[in-house]
């Protein structure tokens, strides 16, 4: 599991989670968040400010840790956390108002802390109960927290493009 600012569309980092997630890695986007978490095998713990996908800045920290339980706080503390305010949302303008439309946001798009699916009308209740989807009126799309491990949601996604 990595936790992790999200990179910009097309940049070079976009194309390193998506090599990451090829490989099988569960990648989660923080947008509030500066240091950096990567859990391995639930018992190697890589924790600090360094950028895993730029490593830009000689003042840039990570620290290993070998210890499951240091692992399972950690990722207890990242599942709870709060992204109540994105950091910067490519869907605001400068005044805070919600800008483009209904269209732009589809099924697998991130905004705002929200991970949005495509879930048929008669497995909305399973959704609900399963992953802790929510309706969002605005984009006329299921939603869950975009915390939520890709395994649980992975029917509701577009399938991921092939190389």
């Amino acid at each position: 599991m990595v936790y992790t600012r999200p990179p910009d569309d097309g940049s070079v980092e976009a194309e390193l989670v998506a090599d990451l997630r090829q490989a099988g890695c569960e990648v989660s986007y923080r947008e509030r968040m500066h240091e950096k978490v990567v859990i391995v095998d639930e018992t190697l713990l890589w924790h600090g400010s360094l950028n895993l996908l730029a490593n830009v800045g000689p003042t840039d920290l990570m620290m290993r840790v070998t210890d499951a339980s240091a692992c399972e706080q950690v990722r207890r503390i990242m599942t709870k956390a709060r992204r109540d305010r994105p950091l910067a949302s490519r869907h605001r303008d400068g005044a805070g108002r919600r800008t483009g439309s209904r269209s732009q946001v589809g099924p697998g798009a991130l905004i705002d802390g929200r991970l949005y699916l495509d879930v048929p009308y008669e497995e909305k209740e399973e959704a609900k109960r399963t992953t802790r989807a929510r309706w969002d009126q605005e984009h006329r799309l299921w939603y869950v927290d975009a915390a939520t491990p890709r395994t649980l949601v992975a029917r509701w996604l577009p399938p991921e493009p092939q190389p």
